[in-house]
Parts: structure tokens; C-alpha cells; sequence
């Protein structure tokens, strides 16, 4: 491993990170991230999901009551005891005319408001999005379009030439409004300005005690970027796109292939970096 600090704490991107395609967590994978919490490393996700579709993978890694950063860094929750420690929404008013410029334009668009899913309709965009989390959303028809509270965050899916349109289009009516980036092609994630997983990971590292330079961080898209650029290693998985895997410092095998197992093999456990 590159000359660095001593690595205290391991941060994991979900979807095409530690999640194989069919959204598991491969055997190999699960071993080495459980032999590191054995060892005293400090494991957590940092993912753009809602809690209530990423906490059941903190479970099933055993990672105990520990801190978990959602939505990109909006929410800072605990696994097992849910205490918020840290939560940014993006103000109802703003959230109110973007969903009209939305309505208007007839984009497909979705909210998350006190961790739950809210769409005008089940299309075939929020059936796919359903499926790949196991998340149900809340179908409410032109009651959508009025907000009732504020979301952590907004997600418009479609194909990424289209996303692109509507993410220019976005900046130009909403000036230093939203963080704007994407979790995969088709997912263009619109959150608080101050909002991204580097700021997230900060916030953690404050209240868990670990600056991030003593920890390495896996990921595969734009939106691991900002949380790259704070850990001391970054980490990027084989199937990442391409400016991932330019501005990382290691690039790892693929989600499928337990990329995070190799590396935590040949670079931490094997070598034995410890976490004095």
C-alpha cells in the first residue's frame, strides 16, 4: 500500500461496490470485512441509498451499532439503536418548483421524505429501482407534485443523454442550489448544495473519532469522487467508469469478482497494517 497514515476505518459504497450485480455480498467479501472488524478496524457504508435499503447489509456484515452515511451524506444513522446524528434536507419551498419544472417537462422523478419513497407513478424506471432495492414506493398520483415535507434527497432516473439535459437544465433554473451527480448512468441524484459523501465521511470521521486519512474507501461512480478525495487510499473497483478509476489510488477487481476482498487481502490484512 502507498506510504499513508496507519488505516483505522474501511468505507464501502454499495451499489457496484460491495454489491455484487444481483445485489449480495459475495462470501469471500463478507469473510474479509468480518476478519476486519475482528481486528479492530472500524467498517462502515457510505452510500447515496436510504436507510432503510442499506442497513440490512451493515446488519448482515455484523458491523454492530455503529454510524452509516446515506443518501450521499445527508443522514448520518446508527445500525441497530436507528439514532440520527446528522441530517440536511433540502428546503420545501426549492423542492416544490423543481417538482413542477419536473411536472411540466414530464420528467420521471422521485423524492425520499422520512426515509420513504414517493413517486407519481409506478413506471417501468421506479419498478427497476424497486427491484433493485427491495424498496416499495409510495404511489400517490398528482397528490405528488405538492410536497408535504422536506426530502433528503431527489432522483430523476432516464437514460444518461437525457439525464444530462435535465442536470444542465437543473443548474441553469436552480443556481448554487443542489449537489447534482450520479450513482450510476441512469440515476442523477439531486441533493443539498453542502451535501456529498467527502463531507459525509468528514462528519463521520468527527463523531467515530477517525480522521480520514487513516481510512481507505471503496467505489465505482461520480458520486464516490468527493469522499475519494478526503481518506488517506482510495479504491476503485475494476467495473468503475473511468474517472473513477483515473483519481483513484488503486483500482481493485470488480464488484462481482470481490474486488474488496482482494485488495483488503493483499493490502491490510496479508501485509499486517494494523490499526494501533
Amino acid at each position: 500500500m502507498k506510504e499513508a497514515n496507519i488505516i483505522k476505518g474501511i468505507a464501502l459504497d454499495l451499489d457496484g461496490t460491495l454489491l455484487h450485480t444481483d445485489g449480495t455480498i459475495g462470501i469471500r467479501t463478507m469473510q474479509a470485512l468480518r476478519q476486519l472488524v475482528k481486528s479492530g478496524y472500524f467498517v462502515t457504508l457510505v452510500t447515496g441509498r436510504m436507510y432503510a435499503t442499506a442497513v440490512p447489509y451493515g446488519r448482515q456484515l455484523q458491523l454492530g451499532d455503529i454510524p452509516i452515511v446515506l443518501y450521499n451524506g445527508g443522514l448520518i444513522k446508527t445500525i441497530e439503536t436507528e439514532k440520527k446524528l446528522f441530517e440536511q434536507t433540502i428546503d420545501k419551498s426549492v423542492a416544490q418548483a423543481l417538482l413542477q419544472v419536473a411536472k411540466e417537462k414530464q420528467w420521471q422523478i422521485q423524492t425520499y421524505i422520512q426515509d420513504t419513497l414517493h413517486v407519481a407513478e409506478r413506471c417501468a424506471w421506479v419498478q427497476s429501482y424497486e427491484k433493485i432495492t427491495k424498496c416499495k414506493a409510495i404511489v400517490e398520483g398528482k397528490a405528488f407534485y405538492q410536497i408535504q415535507a422536506e426530502p433528503t434527497k431527489m432522483v430523476c432516473r432516464g437514460e444518461h443523454t437525457i439525464l444530462e439535459a435535465r442536470r444542465k437544465m437543473i443548474e441553469a433554473l436552480f443556481p448554487q442550489t443542489f449537489t447534482l451527480v450520479y450513482s450510476a448512468p441512469t440515476f442523477l441524484e439531486i441533493i443539498p448544495k453542502t451535501i456529498n459523501k467527502g463531507n459525509g465521511i468528514c462528519r463521520l470521521s468527527e463523531i467515530v473519532g477517525i480522521k480520514p486519512e487513516n481510512m481507505v474507501a471503496f467505489g465505482d461512480s461520480p458520486n464516490d469522487l468527493d469522499m475519494f478525495k478526503m481518506v488517506g487510499v482510495s479504491v476503485a473497483m475494476g467495473n468503475a467508469v473511468a474517472c473513477v478509476k483515473e483519481e483513484a489510488d488503486y483500482v481493485t477487481g470488480t464488484n462481482d469478482d470481490d474486488g474488496i476482498a482482494q485488495f483488503i487481502e493483499d493490502y491490510i490484512l496479508d501485509k499486517g497494517d494494523k490499526n494501533g
